[in-house]
């Protein structure tokens, strides 16, 4: 069974990977065998990251670049030194995105609705659009959308994140159909609440948001990041091979 998950041999990308989810992605991308290039805005954030990443599994397997999501000519730079470092790219996991202070749709501005966007849906389709095809040259692999729950009902406050990440979900559904045939799977991974950086971001304007939000769960709980790598490592893996343009939801039955 535990070659269906091995990744032995692969070459993963977590953008967003140096905290919270993409970190724990990282980390069981690393523990199951891969070489993992974890990305961030800053390189000094990138190599923080990679080094306590490597410390705590005693290895090499993780390595930082800084890429902004939200500038394709960055995207750009970041694939290049991939395959120019590696040689391939077998997982893709467009983990980055932001929700910046909540605003209403009336006191939406063209400066914060392009800022939400650029790095949310424009820099997944660039990332991928990119990766995709050269996937498909070595003989396939694994494009993993992360968005969220809130992307199937909006909310006050928070309808520009979450339409951004509904997109993302329309746009696994393309991704998946357009490149099924070059052996490149593409699906979405849905969080509930999970205590990452963001959620702890929240607590800025909603002190009670992480409680209201495990309330909302079967569990009564808000996740560990860790408790993530299960299911993405299974969407990485031979064990997944079947499944694409699916939505996966680990959210304690929320």
């Amino acid at each position: 069974m535990s070659s269906l998950f091995d990744l032995t041999g692969k070459v993963a990308v977590v953008t967003g990977g140096t905290k919270g989810i993409g970190r724990s992605i990282a980390k069981g991308y690393a523990m199951a065998g891969a070489e993992v290039v974890i990305t961030g805005r800053r390189q000094e954030g990138c190599d923080e990251a990679a080094a306590e990443l490597n410390d705590e599994l005693g290895g090499q397997s993780v390595r930082g670049i800084a890429c902004h999501m939200g500038e394709w000519d960055q995207i750009d730079a970041l694939v290049d030194r991939v395959y120019g470092d590696f040689g391939r790219i077998d997982v893709l996991v467009n983990n980055a995105g932001i929700n910046p202070a909540p605003v209403t749709v009336s006191d939406c501005t063209e400066a914060y609705f392009d800022k939400v966007y650029a790095v949310n849906v424009k820099g997944p389709i660039r990332l991928a659009g990119l990766v995709a095809p050269r996937m498909g040259e070595a003989g396939g692999g694994s494009i993993i959308n992360v968005t969220t729950m809130g992307a199937y009902g909006g909310g006050p406050g928070v309808g520009i994140y979450t339409s951004s990440k509904a997109a993302l979900h329309n746009l696994t559904r393309a991704m998946a159909g357009e490149w099924a045939g070059l052996n490149v799977r593409v699906n979405s991974l849905v969080p509930g609440p999970f205590m990452s950086e963001m959620m702890k971001g929240s607590m800025r304007f909603d002190p009670e948001f992480p409680e209201r939000s495990g309330k909302a769960t079967m569990m009564k709980r808000v996740a560990d990041c860790d408790e993530i790598i299960g299911l993405a490592l299974y969407l990485a893996s031979d064990a997944s091979s079947y499944a694409t343009g699916h939505d996966f939801k680990i959210a304690g039955g929320m």
